[in-house]
């Protein structure tokens, strides 16, 4: 159900932004962008195996989260996400209330080894070869329900950064062709469409140290390569700013 090419994921994802090109054209411009860079990586194989169709999309919505929880439980993953989602170390992320369709995608990279070029990722290797898809449903609807972590503020950035860090999620940054990070991941950091993150609350440390990896190439399971352009257009330091400000944004009430 999910063996499919970077080629195949364009096709049927391009299917569900097709209500978000018509309200915000900044979606034309992120596949005109992304379908490339996709290209060039083709001949190290599809940067993952999932295919967002109608059929995986209901697949993962049907997941169980009170056996969600017992796996929870089993598999120990309180220990660095905490027992609802909320972590409790700086470079371990929040789960709760995140898009369940992007955590299923998560698992199912680690478990192909899609993601498996880090220290941390090679302990989610492990974890994630011993699940079938149901346990990753059962997982991504298990954390999903909970409501998004209350924030915090890191303070590692002046507040002349956060502005800047402000107007790249407003407007992004048409000179480098970067799109503002709300077209993707919401207004308010709840996450958009198919399986685009949710970042409000996230852990400034574990934001600022994934972008750095899909800076370097460390990290490369982001379907047509966005991540990776998007991370290398950016310096570090707005790297760190987004990171911090994502860090503080408490979501809607």
């Amino acid at each position: 159900m999910t063996n499919q090419t970077d080629s195949m994921n364009a096709h049927s994802l391009m299917r569900f932004p097709a209500k978000q090109v018509a309200r915000n054209p900044w979606w034309l411009l992120m596949l005109l962008l992304w379908l490339p860079v996709s290209m060039l990586h083709a001949d190290d194989g599809p940067s993952s195996n999932i295919a967002w169709d109608a059929a995986q999309v209901k697949f993962v919505k049907s997941g169980d989260p009170a056996r969600g929880q017992k796996l929870n439980q089993e598999l120990t993953c309180a220990m660095c996400h905490g027992e609802k989602g909320v972590s409790e170390g700086r470079n371990w992320p929040d789960l709760a209330g995140q898009n369940p369709n992007y955590l299923f995608k998560q698992l199912l990279d680690y478990h192909d080894h899609k993601r498996a070029d880090t220290e941390a990722a090679k302990v989610m290797v492990e974890l994630a070869g011993r699940l079938t898809q149901q346990d990753m449903a059962d997982l991504a609807m298990y954390y999903a329900q909970f409501p998004l972590p209350p924030g915090e503020d890191p303070r590692f950035v002046d507040e002349a950064a956060e502005q800047t860090a402000e107007k790249l999620v407003q407007f992004g940054d048409g000179q480098r062709m970067i799109p503002p990070c709300f077209a993707c991941h919401g207004t308010h950091g709840e996450g958009n469409t198919v399986d685009m993150p949710a970042l409000a609350g996230q852990q400034a440390v574990y934001f600022r140290n994934t972008m750095r990896d899909f800076k370097s190439g460390r990290r490369h399971n982001d379907i047509y390569g966005r991540m990776r352009y998007m991370s290398k257009a950016l310096t570090l330091e707005e790297i760190d700013a987004l990171a911090q400000y994502y860090a503080k944004m408490r979501p809607p009430e």
